[in-house]
């Protein structure tokens, strides 16, 4: 009896030191880099995130190494279920609907994987890893986020198979919008009921 109570008491213990979700912050910007595994092609970005207000703004780093490459701004507004797509030399804007706005957040039904720390000394943190699978057993994104704050570092989101897989690096994160009119959208793309 005292042996099965130890067993038991063992595994409350250990239960418990699993760590819950965290809360992301509600607004933040920053930058970033994605790797889209199937074009083979990485892009840096600064982000600007509003969870609140369910809106992004994705703006990519013009890159003197790519001549003659386009470089875009995203903006996605949520409740209108848009994402403008502006062209930043050209101005022109193309319009899409979109349906699904994914929060950079840890999923209600994601599960703890692991949890190490990045840097030594006074110089280091301490990141938590999770992971989410659908029904079928498939696994459909990672997300590894600093344990004290819950800005997100890294994410990789899986799709139909791992050549169209997207791998998001997180940083230089600051807590809040310093200019909220980004959100604006642009005079140069049409609005609902143009």
């Amino acid at each position: 009896m005292i042996r099965a109570l130890a067993i038991a008491l063992c595994a409350v213990a250990v239960y418990a030191q699993i760590p819950l979700p965290c809360k992301t912050p509600d607004a933040w910007e920053g930058r970033a880099s994605a790797y889209d595994h199937e074009a083979g092609q990485n892009n840096r970005f600064r982000i600007s995130y509003d969870a609140l207000n369910r809106r992004r703004r994705i703006l990519e780093e013009i890159d003197a190494f790519t001549p003659g490459r386009e470089f875009f701004e995203y903006l996605e507004i949520a409740e209108e279920h848009r994402q403008y797509i502006i062209n930043q030399q050209s101005r022109s804007c193309e319009v899409r609907e979109d349906q699904f706005f994914r929060l950079y957040e840890i999923p209600s039904n994601a599960t703890f994987d692991d949890a190490y720390t990045i840097g030594t000394g006074d110089e280091s943190f301490e990141v938590h890893r999770w992971y989410e699978r659908i029904a079928s057993g498939r696994l459909t994104w990672i997300g590894e986020f600093a344990a004290h704050t819950c800005v997100p570092i890294n994410e990789v989101i899986f799709r139909t198979n791992i050549t169209n897989d997207i791998t998001n690096h997180f940083y230089d994160i600051t807590e809040g919008i310093s200019d909220p009119n980004i959100f604006i959208v642009p005079s140069e793309c049409p609005r609902p009921g143009q």
